[in-house]
């Protein structure tokens, strides 16, 4: 009886212990609020250090602070579908900026250079959400169905939703208090789509 009891003991001690080391792997920075790393992620984002939109640099660390900002990246198995998830994150970005300049127009007067540089933005960030709206389709499709899209095509997709951003970029006033937010976050924008550029610039080959 002695025996049998000393054998469950210890089974139980046994089952706890490796049952917190899986729950101390799976939840791996979970204090941070932060996604664990993924072999896929390292090794997109290692990919993607090599390439670059309009001279601006991607570094591994970005690549990966950003990924992890989104539970979904560790459940990505493949590099494609790693992409959409980089998507959804620059779509999440350009949902939470027009927020914001929304809040900012209700303040805004009319006739004021604020007014004017917060609308213009505004439309180019609608702008920039469409064609993100229609890369993310187009990746689905690619992924789904080699045969109905050339790979060049998803890139040069990106690239083109770059534009939109750039120009709200050039069009604020730099020395306007006001803007020193939206500029900070326009630049956050600007990456992250020249990370979702990254990801897909292999994939800009003639067929």
């Amino acid at each position: 009886m002695t025996t049998t009891m000393m054998t469950t003991i210890s089974f139980s001690a046994i089952l706890f212990i490796l049952l917190s080391v899986a729950i101390t792997a799976e939840t791996n920075d979970s204090g941070s609020g932060m996604a664990r790393v993924t072999n896929v992620m390292v090794e997109a984002c290692k990919n993607a250090s090599g390439y670059h939109r309009e001279l601006k640099t991607m570094t591994h660390e970005f690549c990966l602070s950003t990924l992890r900002s989104d539970n979904r990246s560790v459940e990505a198995k493949d590099h494609l579908e790693l992409v959409l998830v980089a998507i959804d994150i620059l779509k999440g970005r350009l949902t939470t900026a027009n927020h914001n300049i929304e809040k900012m127009l209700e303040k805004a007067k009319n006739g004021t250079v604020p007014m004017r540089d917060l609308s213009i933005c505004k439309v180019y960030y609608d702008t920039t959400m469409r064609i993100v709206n229609i890369c993310d389709d187009m990746v689905k499709d690619f992924r789904g169905d080699k045969g109905r899209l050339k790979s060049f095509e998803l890139p040069r997709c990106v690239d083109r939703a770059g534009y939109p951003v750039d120009e709200c970029w050039f069009g604020l006033q730099f020395d306007m208090p006001w803007a020193d937010a939206l500029m900070s976050e326009n630049r956050e924008i600007d990456m992250v789509v020249n990370l979702d550029y990254a990801f897909l610039a292999p994939y800009d080959v003639s067929d």
